[in-house]
């Protein structure tokens, strides 16, 4: 799944106009600008932890988002970006091992790399709390937190809008709210469009 939908933004970057080669991004990740984007993706479960046994979760996702740049660019060279911070909700549904859904609201910040015109790569973190029910031997609980971190690439289609793609890991756990709380990892991908406006 992830490499589809790095495939796939790979393709849509190679058929886009030829002006967006042109767009420099760093004229548009500016001081007081926003960003409204819809992000979905897709990931499993991973045993990082090395258990046993694991329940093999697998899951969609679709993520609207809202995005603000409240300070002006920093860093020199290559490390030149902007910093985004914002909102997600969150609407997870669960394919396996059975069915079942988690929903919520995420704080997001994205650190976005300047200097190769229309690419811009960047690194996330978000976390949040929301509601599920999902019931597997690593969590079992309606209330959850998710915590995620990642890295991807943008690419601008038009000065206003751009496409994306990365990777994210994500932990679920109740934070010992409940039992058990043994949390569940998983690796996930995600593809999405965003507009940048002032």
């Amino acid at each position: 799944m992830l490499r589809r939908a790095a495939l796939g933004a790979l393709l849509l970057a190679c058929v886009v106009p030829t002006a967006a080669a042109a767009m420099d991004a760093e004229s548009v990740l500016t001081k007081g600008t926003w960003a409204l984007g819809l992000q979905v993706g897709g990931g499993e479960q991973n045993n990082v932890e090395n258990h046993r046994t694991i329940s093999g979760v697998s899951f969609v996702n679709i993520e609207p988002r809202l995005g603000y740049f409240p300070f002006e660019q920093f860093g020199k060279g290559w490390l030149k970006g902007a910093l985004e911070t914002g909102l997600e909700s969150w609407f997870q549904y669960y394919l396996e091992p059975d069915t079942a859904t988690a929903e919520g609201l995420k704080l997001a910040l994205r650190y976005h790399v300047l200097g190769f015109g229309p690419l811009v790569p960047y690194i996330e973190a978000t976390g949040g709390a929301g509601g599920t029910n999902l019931k597997v031997r690593e969590i079992r609980s309606i209330f959850t937190f998710v915590v995620e971190a990642g890295a991807g690439v943008s690419y601008f289609v038009t000065r206003e809008m751009a496409i994306n793609a990365g990777y994210r890991f994500q932990h679920l756990s109740n934070g010992h709210t409940a039992s058990p709380n043994r949390g569940v990892n998983s690796d996930s991908g995600i593809i999405g469009l965003t507009y940048y406006f002032k």
